[in-house]
């Protein structure tokens, strides 16, 4: 029989409740962007040489799809209401548990970010739900957040699911651990050639890309998305608060590398439609992570010619730390037009 849920009455009707109050539009500047670009050391020359970005579809320089995480209304809370040292402040309710971790980010896209674009945001509590763990009871709650440009288009939504565990948490989570030959490897540099659909097959694997994470790289993230949560930069805290054994990188910053992943490779007629990054383990200053990814579907739908594939990030222990997801398109060739 089923123990009692964890989820109140009052949890579940908070369903569908605004967490933060409205603020003023965000601007999209060529500086934020390259901000963004230097947290994330992402080369692909569409965010930032405009005589290439003129060739593409967009017609211009755009901003990577996840400089959406720019505009979350919780970073923005955390920039003007300084008060704020955690996500679970900005709760209408208490978590059931006092553990807590971030879980996945989901993002999905339907419009470019152009410089001289004004964001509005807003953030409200999507979906509660409990799941069962191996140490626990588990209630995710979901946060899901609009973002609307000058023209009050939607140009995407973004999605985060913070975690109250029952049981005790570990740095790995349960990381599955894979083992890989030793290998020399040399970063691979975006040269803005395009691939087409049928140049994809299913199985198709995508370049490689390694990232060495280091205290200076987390703070730079923080710096360029307004994410100012002390166990990304307090020792102590971390220690003594959430019992880790030094202060972690940002979840959102794994799942901008692995959409990284993707967008290095699709070139600048490809489109990200949606990424999905799920978190399997906590990454620390002086870990590598190498992001690898392989195509699991491609069809063609409504005109657009879809793709789907799978990544995910090891670190240097051969430990698998994030999951993704994505969908996007790509043109045909010039003989299948």
């Amino acid at each position: 029989m089923a123990g009692k849920s964890a989820i109140t009455a009052e949890m579940k009707k908070s369903i569908g409740t605004r967490l933060f109050q409205d603020f003023p539009a965000d601007e999209v500047s060529l500086w934020t962007i390259r901000r963004f670009i230097e947290a994330t050391t992402d080369e692909n020359p569409l965010w930032q040489n405009e005589k290439y970005a003129r060739r593409t579809r967009w017609g211009s320089i755009i901003a990577p799809p996840a400089f959406l995480h720019v505009f979350d209304p919780a970073n923005r809370a955390f920039r003007q209401l300084p008060d704020l040292s955690h996500m679970a402040t900005t709760l209408p309710f208490e978590p059931p548990f006092p553990r807590t971790f971030q879980a996945f980010y989901e993002f999905q896209f339907f419009a470019p970010l152009r410089p001289g674009d004004r964001i509005i945001s807003t953030g409200k509590i999507g979906d509660v739900y409990e799941r069962e763990g191996k140490s626990g009871r588990m209630v995710f709650i979901r946060m899901d957040n609009e973002h609307r440009n000058q023209k009050k288009e939607l140009v995407g939504i973004t999605s985060e699911a913070m975690v109250s565990l029952e049981g005790s948490s570990s740095s790995s989570r349960g990381a599955e651990s894979t083992t890989y030959p030793t290998e020399e490897f040399k970063q691979p540099t975006p040269t803005g050639k395009q691939i087409y659909f049928e140049d994809v097959e299913v199985g198709t694997t995508l370049p490689k890309l390694e990232k060495s994470i280091s205290l200076v790289t987390i703070l730079k993230w923080g710096a360029a998305v307004n994410d100012y949560g002390p166990h990304h930069y307090d020792q102590q805290f971390a220690q003594q608060m959430l019992g880790l054994p030094n202060v972690i990188a940002h979840g959102p910053h794994t799942a901008s590398f692995l959409a990284q992943l993707v967008t290095n490779w699709i070139g600048g007629e490809g489109v990200l439609k949606r990424h999905y990054t799920e978190l399997r383990g906590n990454i620390f200053p002086g870990d590598t992570l190498a992001f690898r990814g392989k195509v699991t579907g491609k069809y063609q739908q409504s005109g657009d010619n879809l793709v789907e594939c799978e990544s995910w990030a090891e670190n240097q222990n051969g430990r698998r730390v994030a999951l993704g997801k994505s969908t996007f398109t790509l043109p045909l060739g010039r003989k299948a037009k």
